[in-house]
């Protein structure tokens, strides 16, 4: 990926300062304390109605060849579960595991609206899921994976909660590639640094320390692939695509 060749002045500016501020967050950092102060916000008002919606969707569309019938799934991250209007079925049982009680109790609204009748929420401190060994037949997760610190280790609980053959499905932003870094430029951190008073270079760094060739590496060691997508263009280049949705099998 071209980032790997980028001269600093403009990497910084596409994919943040990790130079400076490196991958681990802290907590209790003045401009991360003011960005968990804003952060419902921001998402409410940079995915709705807005270009964000229609690249979001570009990776839920991997929900369609699913058969959710009769299944426990869990789905790690929840958003605004807008996937659902892809699926041609629904599951047995419906687990939402996030660290952010207001996020999961949003989405476990939603999929009681929508019908979906047993939904469990799990708390998780970002690194364990809390789910039994091999109790879930599909794990959901959409823009997630990026954010995560100890990625190998998060992909290991996946594998652990999941059965033998069951399918671990979701999207993550192409973070990393000239297209997504150059489109958030152009965008979300223009709009942060217009409303809101934190350091959005520092702040990238800690939220989305992944870029998407080392998950697509982290996941491709643990599981068998089954289906690979890039959009919105079907070329497999990173650089080019803003999101890359997936289905693995879980070989044990």
């Amino acid at each position: 990926m071209i980032y790997k060749y980028s001269p600093y002045f403009i990497f910084k500016r596409l994919w943040g300062d990790r130079r400076q501020y490196g991958l681990v967050r802290d907590v209790k950092d003045i401009d991360f304390v003011k960005w968990l102060s804003v952060c419902h916000k921001f998402y409410s008002e940079t995915q709705k109605g807005t270009l964000g919606v229609w690249v979001n969707h570009l990776g839920y569309k991997v929900t369609s060849s699913i058969d959710f019938k009769g299944k426990t799934i869990a789905e790690l991250g929840p958003e605004v579960i807008e996937h659902t209007q892809y699926h041609l079925s629904k599951p047995v049982k419906y687990m939402l595991v996030d660290i952010d009680s207001v996020f999961l109790e949003k989405s476990k609204k939603i999929l009681v609206e929508q019908g979906y009748g047993d939904v469990e929420t799990v708390a998780s401190d970002g690194n364990t899921i809390n789910i039994d060994d091999s109790s879930l037949d599909i794990i959901l997760t959409f823009n997630q994976l990026e954010h995560v610190t100890d990625l190998d280790n998060y992909v290991q609980e996946i594998k652990r909660v999941l059965k033998p053959g069951g399918l671990l499905v979701g999207a993550v932003p192409c973070e990393g590639g000239v297209a997504w870094g150059l489109g958030r430029f152009l965008t979300t951190r223009r709009y942060c640094k217009v409303n809101f008073d934190f350091n959005f270079d520092k702040v990238i760094c800690w939220e989305h320390p992944n870029f998407v060739d080392h998950i697509k590496s982290v996941l491709g060691a643990h599981f068998k692939v089954v289906e690979k997508n890039y959009r919105p263009f079907a070329i497999p280049l990173m650089d080019i695509n803003l999101v890359f949705s997936f289905v693995y099998e879980n070989k044990k």
